[in-house]
Parts: structure tokens; sequence; C-alpha cells
């Protein structure tokens, strides 16, 4: 069996959940920029935490949030104050806008069956969207999360290093706020957290003014945690996803040029099929059988620890959790660490059962993406996706043996097996 191989027994990975943080009550702010956990919940108002009872907490919305360390300290805090158990899971999205999240929400979201959902969308919307559609579907989200009795923590989107899309943003702002009071959320006002740490002269924003650097991190991090009731110290740490699959080969790079994103598959309808709609026309596999010897072939063995010493400070908590990256580099030596443009590679994890077992793949990362299992095709990602473990999951069957799982894309992806 060569080396990196898995052997797994069941394969069954569940995690149990309990535990509870007592929340400490926060005076209500007197006007639109009060800072974040003004909104006592009616918990809260009874004296309980409010904390109590959740077990599984989902961060969703746009880059802001996919795949980003921020929400990972916020669970990692939580589960070492109170909470070891607590499950999470992140549903953003990089590139979406508030309509583009409503259409996938119920799916991503909803069907996660949370007890706490993280929702921070609408950066980008003042300038994507009329106020009265972004607060049509922002509402929608919130009402529909409620009535699944989950808790809402509500965000106010960070502000932008522009002062003139801050301003744009202000009407927008005040809508969540409004939508947090009238539906009974936990508010969390990173805008202004951003201006505040902006004005002490922390450097929150990279580059693009948009997108965060580390500081903008622990500021939304500390943000949620206050709005939690958790005053402990930051624990800001990425662990490793339930199941995830880490012992990999790396074939040599394979030219390539992907299909063209279409519009539609940017938007993913929530009736959208990946699997039957894929269009992309993809490399000729590898043949892979029994016994089949990845270093003999040529290929290399994915070395995780190298990768994270190696990376940038806002891609490590990628590979900390689970992820494969990057793919097809030796094509595109000019641009490390990115994702190439004309080039992928096939990832090959061999995973060993004792008995024929039924269980579920969770599956992301960057389209283009398509996974086999013992040569058949089970998941094509070809549309925009997340950037964290489980942004899909589905059914499969590992027979008794020796199972190949095949993996092309051309930057980063995950795999893991289990329930959580």
């Amino acid at each position: 069996m060569p080396a990196g191989t898995r052997a797994l027994a069941g394969l069954l990975l569940v995690a149990t959940v309990g535990g509870c943080i007592t929340g400490r009550p926060t005076a209500p702010g007197n006007d639109r920029r009060a800072m974040s956990g003004t909104n006592m919940t009616k918990a809260k108002m009874r004296g309980e935490g409010v904390m109590a009872g959740v077990r599984r907490i989902v961060f969703t919305g746009d880059s802001l949030t996919d795949g980003s360390a921020w929400c990972d300290w916020v669970v990692e805090t939580l589960r070492a104050n109170g909470h070891p158990k607590l499950v999470m899971h992140n549903a953003g999205v990089a590139g979406n806008s508030t309509a583009m999240l409503k259409r996938r929400y119920a799916k991503d979201v909803l069907a996660l069956k949370p007890d706490m959902v993280v929702l921070n969308i609408g950066a980008a919307d003042y300038r994507r969207a009329k106020l009265e559609d972004y607060q049509r579907d922002l509402e929608e989200m919130v009402r529909d999360t409620r009535k699944s009795g989950a808790r809402v923590v509500l965000a106010v989107p960070p502000a932008l290093r522009d002062p003139k899309a801050n301003a744009g943003m202000h009407p927008y702002n005040d809508a969540a706020r409004n939508l947090a009071e009238k539906y009974d959320c936990i508010l969390v006002d990173f805008h202004l957290a951003f201006e505040e740490g902006a004005a002490a002269g922390k450097e929150m924003w990279g580059p693009d003014g948009v997108h965060h650097k580390i500081a903008g991190w622990q500021t939304m991090a500390r943000c949620v945690l206050d709005a939690l009731g958790c005053t402990a110290a930051m624990i800001e740490k990425t662990t490793l996803y339930p199941g995830s699959l880490t012992d990999w080969f790396i074939s040599p790079p394979v030219p390539w040029k992907p299909a063209p994103v279409t519009k539609q598959w940017t938007i993913m309808p929530a009736d959208f099929d990946p699997v039957a709609a894929g269009k992309g026309e993809y490399p000729p596999l590898p043949k892979i059988v029994q016994g089949f010897d990845p270093i003999a072939a040529g290929w290399r063995k994915f070395d995780r620890e190298a990768e994270i010493k190696k990376t940038s400070w806002w891609q490590r908590c990628w590979l900390e959790s689970g992820g494969v990256m990057p793919m097809g580099q030796e094509c595109v030596k000019e641009r490390p660490g990115a994702a190439s443009r004309d080039a992928g590679a096939f990832g090959l994890a061999i995973v060993k059962a004792d008995q024929e077992t039924p269980t579920t793949m969770h599956v992301g990362g960057s389209f283009p993406y398509a996974v086999w299992l013992n040569g058949k095709l089970v998941w094509n990602g070809s549309f925009l996706h997340g950037y964290h473990p489980d942004a899909d999951r589905f059914p499969v069957t590992l027979r008794q043996g020796e199972n190949h799982i095949l993996v092309f894309t051309n930057w980063l992806f995950y795999i893991s097996l289990g329930e959580i």
C-alpha cells in the first residue's frame, strides 16, 4: 500500500454537542452607530445566556466570510469557554450579493439545521441592488431563519476604506439595524468597529480597500464574541475539519483551459444540479487501478506542513482546515500560489475501508472542480463555490478494500468523509 494511503473502518465520524456560555447583558445603544451586542434578545432579558442551547452555528455571507479564519476564531474561543463540542459550518461564497445568497440560502444554510446563524452580507449591495430589494432579500433570510427556531447574529457589513463608498452604505446599514430590531436578532456593527479601528491607526484593509488584513479579522471575531457574551481572550486557531483527507498525491501539471463560466452558474439557482449540469470538458482521466503506485508514476506527495509554512497568512487557514493547494503551479511560475489559467492537476487519495460503507462526502474549493470515486464522477463544481471544507455534501458508498478518490482543479480543494 503506497505511503499516504488512509485506512478507515466504518468511517462514520460523529460529533456530539453540548455546553453553554452565560452571556453578559449589554445595555442598548442610543444611536444607529451602537456597538456590537446592543440588541438584547429576549433570552438575555430573561437572564439566560444567548448561547444556551446553541449546538450548531453557521456563518454565511460573501468573501468577507467565505473560508475566513475569523469565523474559526469565534468558534475556537467559544469551545474553550463552555462549548467544547460546538459544531461550525461556513456557508459563505465569495462574490455573493444578498440576492445571490438568498437563492441558495435554504440549501446551504437552513438545510444544516443551525441553532444560530451569523449573517454577514451586503458590503457591495449599495452598488449592486436597490435599497428596497436589498432590504426585502435580507428580511426574507432573517425571517426564515427565525421561523426555523434559530437565532440570528445579524452584521452591519464592515466599512470600506473609501469614505464615499461608506456614505453610500449608510441607508443599507440602517436597514440591517432595523431588521435586527424587528426580528429580535443579535446585532454586530462591523461598520462602526472598522471605522473606529482605522481611526485608532490599525491596518484594517488590504490593498483593494475591501478585503481585510489580520486586524480586520480580529475585529470581526471580537465583535461577535462580545455580542455573544464571551469576554475571554480570543484564540486565533484554525482546526482541521472533521474527517478531512490530507494524504494526497498530486499529478504533474495538465495543460488545460476550462470552459467559460456563465452567469447561470455564477448565480446558481436553487434547483441547480452541479452533477447533471456540468458542461466543462475535463482532461482524460489517468488510469488508476488497484495497486496503483503514484510515486512511480511521477506524482508527488502533497506536503501539507510545508505548504502551511510558506503560504500567505490569509490562505493559511484554508490549508489548516484541510485544503489542498496550489495545483498545477509548475505551469505558472510567474504567479506562485495563484490559480492557474492554463493548467490544472489531479489529486489522488487512496482510502481503505474494512467493509462496504455508506457515508457523506463534503467538498469545497475553487471552480473548476470535479471529483470521481472509483472512476465515477460524483461531483462537478463548475461554478462559484465556497472556499471552505463543506461547501457541499452528498452521499457516497465506499467499496470494501481500496477506494480511489480523484480530484481535478487548478487551485484549491477540500475533501472530507463522515457525518458532523
